[in-house]
Formats: structure tokens, C-alpha cells, sequence
């Protein structure tokens, strides 16, 4: 047999072959059921009706963009939140199980343990202690914006600043929460300046204060000074300072006219020419002098 016979005897075979094996596989494949339409009674078609119909014809485990459990608290980060408001409210070093066992996770949440530990230790608003529980064991404590604990600490912290910005009443209470009664209690020392709020007289700024820079006055000269009366009108006022050899300061000021006038410099005017053929001065005759 030739070697085209035989190409040609191949390709036939291979032809056969394939056709088989597609009957096979369409025989073997399962035929699709189409679903058959619901037919429902007709009802008039009123907008209420439509959306409970909308509302029943939704599957049971169907997706929504909103997840169902909003609120539970119990993310890591939601966790840190409640864990340093108990730490604030606390104001003492605080152990780790002490936390945790105020968060009150549940068993399928112990693995965050760990991280919202060292969520804790880096949190700039806890102060972290490897061996801040008797000298051993590590503490957690709320770190608020003024270190300020007692009416001592108040008086130091105030001493080493190196402004007379003063210092908010409303952050000392952040970490201090019993601030204004010792803030009154120094005050009345003379040891603080406040300002007060006008609308409830509370504590809303203080300053140091040296009670050694009090002067007191005698009562003699206080009565003296409050027996000296003014004159009601302005008018009678201005004429007693003008008979003491006062000047009062609502006396019109005059404008006082330099005599003499300064000499005004006469301007001489600067005649430039300019000169040409000066290379050839001594060989061209002038003739200035010639008049026309």
C-alpha cells in the first residue's frame, strides 16, 4: 500500500471514530427539566399588594448589603474602647485579667486575647508597666492629658511650666476626677488663681499662684481711699485736674505749627553738551565767536 493509501485509510478511521464517541456522550447525558411555571390567581394590582408579594418571594438565606449584627462589641478594637473607659474609671494600675474579665468575651473570642493585649501596651492612652503590680507582674493604667492626680501633683505640674497659658479644668478632671473640690480648697489658700464659668461659678481655668506676693492694706487707708468722691459731670472733673496741674486725657490736643519756613535750594540747571571732534582741536578753526 502506498503512503497516501494509507494517510487517506487514517484520516477515515479517525472520522469514525469521533462520531462514535459523541453519540456515546449525548446518549449517557441527562436531559435538562425545564421548571414549570406558577400560575396564580389574577388580583388587582394595588402597590401594598405588590410589595408583601416582593417580601414573600424572597429566599430564606438571601444576601443583604447590611449585616445583621451591628452592635455586638465584640471587635478588637470595640473591645480597647470599653477596656481604657474601665481603666479610667478605675485611675489605678490594673492587671491584664482584670480587663479581661471585665470585657466578659465570649469562649469563641479567646483567641483575640492576645492581640487586644498589645493593642493595650500601644495604645497612647494607657500607660504600660512590665512590673507595675507589686514589682512583678505587668499593669495597665489610664494615661490622661495632664499626669495630675492630687492636689500636689497639681502644684508641681503647674510649676514646671514655662508658659502662662493656665491649664483646663475639664482635662485635670479627665484623670483626676476629684479635682474641684481640691482646686477650691487650694484656691482659698491663696495657691491657685481660677476663672469660673459664669453660668454655673465652676472651676474652668487655674494658674499658680504665690501667697507670699499677697500685700495686705490697712483698713485706714482703705477707708480713706473709698471717703474721696468725684465729681459727677465729666465737665466739673476736667476743671479740678486743670486746677491740680493735671492734664486730662480728654483735653484736645493742639497742633503745634513749626515758625519759619525752611529755605528752599535753588536748582541750577546743568547745561550737557555734547563735544565732538575733540581729536581735532588744534586743526579746526572756531568759529564761536562769529555772530550770526
Amino acid at each position: 500500500m502506498s503512503l497516501k493509501a494509507s494517510f487517506n485509510s487514517f484520516n477515515s478511521e479517525f472520522s469514525a471514530a469521533t462520531t462514535r464517541n459523541t453519540q456515546q456522550q449525548q446518549q449517557k447525558r441527562p436531559t435538562a427539566t425545564v421548571p414549570t411555571p406558577v400560575q396564580r390567581p389574577s388580583t388587582p394590582s394595588t402597590q401594598p399588594t405588590d410589595l408583601k408579594r416582593k417580601r414573600q418571594d424572597l429566599p430564606q438565606n438571601a444576601a443583604y448589603s447590611q449585616p445583621a449584627d451591628t452592635g455586638s462589641g465584640r471587635e478588637v478594637m470595640t473591645q480597647v474602647v470599653y477596656a481604657i473607659d474601665y481603666l479610667k474609671s478605675k485611675d489605678r494600675p490594673t492587671s491584664f485579667t482584670d480587663i479581661w474579665n471585665y470585657l466578659s468575651i465570649p469562649a469563641n473570642q479567646q483567641q483575640h486575647r492576645q492581640v487586644l493585649r498589645r493593642a493595650l501596651m500601644e495604645h497612647p492612652k494607657v500607660d504600660y508597666d512590665p512590673k507595675g503590680l507589686d514589682g512583678q507582674h505587668p499593669s495597665f493604667r489610664f494615661r490622661p492629658v495632664h499626669n495630675v492626680r492630687s492636689a500636689d501633683d497639681l502644684k508641681a505640674y503647674l510649676q514646671r511650666q514655662h508658659t502662662a497659658q493656665g491649664i483646663s479644668v475639664k482635662e485635670l478632671k479627665e484623670g483626676w476626677p476629684d479635682a474641684i473640690p481640691e482646686i477650691e480648697r487650694l484656691e482659698a489658700k491663696g495657691e491657685l488663681l481660677v476663672v469660673r464659668q459664669k453660668k454655673d461659678n465652676i472651676p474652668k481655668m487655674v494658674w499658680p499662684n504665690d501667697p507670699s506676693l499677697d500685700q495686705r492694706i490697712d483698713q485706714d487707708f482703705k477707708d480713706y481711699w473709698t471717703k474721696i468722691t468725684l465729681p459727677a459731670n465729666p465737665s466739673d472733673l476736667r476743671i479740678e485736674l486743670e486746677k491740680a496741674g493735671i492734664t486730662p486725657t480728654s483735653q484736645v490736643k493742639e497742633v503745634i505749627k513749626v515758625s519759619g519756613a525752611k529755605d528752599k535750594k535753588k536748582r541750577t540747571s546743568r547745561k550737557v553738551g555734547r563735544s565732538t571732534n575733540t581729536h581735532m582741536v588744534g586743526i579746526l578753526k572756531d568759529y564761536n565767536a562769529v555772530k550770526k
